[in-house]
């Protein structure tokens, strides 16, 4: 959201502030068909009134392009778009008709208090967006195939080890992925792709999600890790998950470490002592030939 942020400052100045506690979309994802028609709803938070409220429609065609702008309440219909305002039943509504491909993109609602845009203490609020996908002609709804990469025999000597989920070989890019340690769920020491990447050969997508765990945790053969990646097949929630178990051992031990590297150093430094002791010998030995010569 952080990113939203920073963008709709720079585009909107002194307007832009996100916040899903204040505006929420009701779906995270949406999948139709070209030239069908869909609505994407929002509405405010409890305890707050949308009639205090400017609503705005905005979207992103894709993560990291600017957040455009395209309706607010009351507008008139421009494009394929219109919007629906129902104040009392605190639902705001944008209707996309007649899709086409390049309707994909994520909606983003947002709420401002007045029109006033450079007001410091009248922000706008966005929720969280809704992606929606117009599916292209002949591809279908596929879901991922899980893996769960786990850590080099090189990897399992340092003080933490990565666990890589690889989610590929889906259709469309509508996935969450989260990681959980037998029955809790974990977020510190992750780091998921900020989106899916599509095969431009398959047409398919993929995406990654990293979980860096502390060595002593992995090596414990009573721990689960679980990577649990969730598919909007356009009509629920599918969970595609796959799981791992610690392997035996004490992982990276600091005493142990301590005592291979003193070996090491030990080693080396006889080496270099014998290296001298033997460069001495040659000396002499050189020299007596020389003077055994003369």
């Amino acid at each position: 959201m952080l990113t939203i942020y920073l963008l709709l400052w720079i585009i909107f100045p002194c307007q832009c502030q996100t916040s899903t506690h204040s505006v929420l979309q009701s779906t995270l994802f949406v999948s139709a068909l070209p030239r069908d028609n869909v609505i994407l709803n929002c509405s405010i938070a409890e305890a707050k009134s949308m009639s205090s409220y400017t609503m705005m429609w905005y979207r992103q065609t894709h993560k990291g392009k600017p957040i455009e702008f395209i309706i607010k309440e009351f507008d008139e219909p421009i494009q394929n778009f219109k919007v629906i305002l129902n104040a009392k039943g605190n639902m705001f509504s944008l209707v996309v008709s007649n899709l086409s491909i390049e309707d994909s993109a994520t909606y983003y609602c947002a709420a401002r208090h007045s029109e006033n845009q450079c007001d410091q203490y009248d922000p706008a609020y966005f929720g969280g967006g809704t992606k929606l996908t117009v599916l292209e002609p002949g591809k279908n709804i596929t879901k991922p195939e899980v893996k769960i990469i786990e850590p080099s025999k090189k990897e399992l000597c340092k003080k933490a080890v990565t666990l890589v989920c690889v989610a590929e070989k889906f259709y469309p890019d509508h996935v969450t992925i989260k990681w959980k340690i037998g029955n809790e769920d974990f977020t510190k020491g992750v780091a998921t792709d900020p989106y899916a990447k599509k095969n431009n050969k398959t047409g398919m997508f993929e995406m990654s999600s990293r979980f860096k765990i502390k060595s002593n945790v992995y090596h414990n053969e009573a721990k689960r890790f679980q990577c649990i990646v969730s598919f909007y097949d356009g009509e629920g929630y599918i969970n595609k998950t796959a799981t791992v178990k610690g392997i035996a051992g004490n992982g990276f031990n600091k005493e142990d470490h301590m005592t291979r590297t003193g070996t090491v150093k030990l080693a080396y430094g006889m080496f270099i002592a014998k290296s001298g002791l033997y460069g001495i010998f040659i000396f002499f030995f050189v020299r007596r030939q020389v003077s055994a010569g003369k």
